[in-house]
């Protein structure tokens, strides 16, 4: 049986999470403004290839919503990073709420934003295809690969919703960083900039540690991942001040 304090968590948690979605709708716009960049830069090709014989040449295109992705990617980084700050935390002192519930619901907030991310942006994949195909005409289309079936479509969906959590969490992580201490502003850039020139060699290892063929593992390395890094987060803030 549930104790009276743990259904109190719960109780608060959920509250906590319909009001910041709903109070915090707007910051969807962002998302889509972000990926409405992505699917413009995607206009104009990802990767070109030309081949020539005699006086005929042949220039092929390949499009992807490969870009719409990595800016829905800074997009939740941003919006991750952004909801830990003192500004927002203050709003919700309005309902009944403490450290632990405050998390867990922007926890539950940054979760429901990702996946909806991840839905969009494999969409955008979809609508790319329909723009080329009316912007540049049948004619100019190679229809091998052109069209995603609905298992891929979905398989893209959950992948990508689940990088989003995952940078979700580095960016919840960040944020709490600087409501420690402002100097974490200057502090975690010179880190990552330091850390990806000096270990760049191991970058394409630590893709392959987590981007693996087997769905299951794949997602259980991503999700145990994000958990700890919201974890962290959650240790970290109840170093904050509390407000009265």
């Amino acid at each position: 049986m549930m104790s009276l304090r743990e259904v109190s968590l719960q109780s608060a948690a959920f509250k906590q999470y319909i009001y910041k979605i709903k109070g915090y709708s707007n910051l969807v716009y962002g998302m889509f403004i972000a990926q409405a960049l992505g699917l413009l830069f995607s206009m104009g090709g990802l990767m070109s290839r030309a081949f020539g014989r005699n006086n005929l040449s042949i220039t092929v295109k390949s499009y992807s919503a490969n870009l719409v992705i990595v800016f829905s990617l800074f997009w939740i980084l941003i919006t991750a990073a952004t909801i830990a700050n003192k500004s927002y935390r203050n709003i919700e002192f309005s309902l009944v709420a403490n450290r632990l519930s405050s998390n867990l619901s922007n926890m539950g907030f940054l979760m429901t934003f990702s996946i909806f991310a991840g839905i969009m942006a494999s969409l955008s994949g979809v609508l790319l295809r329909i723009l080329g195909y009316f912007i540049f005409g049948p004619a100019q289309v190679l229809f091998e690969g052109f069209l995603i079936s609905p298992i891929n479509l979905l398989f893209g969906m959950f992948v990508t919703s689940l990088c989003l959590i995952l940078f979700s969490a580095i960016g919840y992580l960040g944020g709490t960083l600087v409501e420690l201490h402002k100097s974490f502003v200057i502090i975690i850039p010179i880190l990552t900039a330091g850390f990806l020139k000096v270990y760049s060699q191991y970058l394409m290892k630590i893709y392959a540690y987590f981007f693996e063929s087997s769905l299951p593992v794949f997602t259980l390395k991503l999700l145990a991942l994000a958990i700890l890094l919201f974890g962290i987060s959650i240790l970290f803030s109840n170093r904050l001040e509390v407000r009265k």
